[in-house]
C-alpha cells in the first residue's frame, strides 16, 4: 500500500485570488482618497492666494484687473474687480466718515468648477 502525505498546508488558489481582490479594492479605495484630498488642498490654496490678491487690491498695493499665478504646477488666472459699496446704511456710514470697498476675486480651478470670493472693508 502507498502512503500518501495528505498534509494540506498552505493557500488555494481561490483563497489567494479572494486576497488579491480585497488588496485590490482597499487601494482602490485608498487611492481615491489620496486625490480628493490633493483636490480640496489645491482648492484651499487656490482660495488662500485668491485672498492674498484681493487684499492686496485692497490695500493699495496692486491694480485690479487680470493675475495669472502658478500654483502646484497649474497656470491659475484671477480676476479681481474693485468697486464702491452699495449699502443701505450709508448714512451711519457718512456720519462715521467711512467708505465701503468692495473686492471680487474670481478664478477657475484646474477641475474646471468656477469660484468667486467678496472682500468688503469699511475705513
Amino acid at each position: 500500500m502507498i502512503n500518501v502525505n495528505l498534509n494540506r498546508k498552505g493557500f488555494t488558489l481561490l483563497e489567494v485570488l479572494v486576497s488579491l481582490v480585497l488588496l485590490a479594492i482597499i487601494l482602490i479605495g485608498s487611492l481615491l482618497a489620496l486625490n480628493l484630498v490633493q483636490r480640496l488642498t489645491l482648492k484651499n490654496i487656490l482660495r488662500d492666494e485668491a485672498l492674498a490678491i484681493g487684499q492686496r487690491v485692497l490695500k493699495g498695493e496692486e491694480s485690479p484687473g487680470y493675475f495669472e499665478v502658478r500654483v502646484r504646477n497649474f497656470n491659475v488666472s484671477y480676476n479681481v474687480t474693485l468697486e464702491t459699496c452699495s449699502t443701505n446704511s450709508s448714512d451711519l456710514l457718512t456720519s462715521l466718515n467711512l467708505t465701503c470697498k468692495k473686492v471680487r476675486v474670481s478664478w477657475n480651478d484646474p477641475y474646471g468648477e468656477g469660484h468667486e470670493l467678496e472682500i468688503n472693508s469699511f475705513r
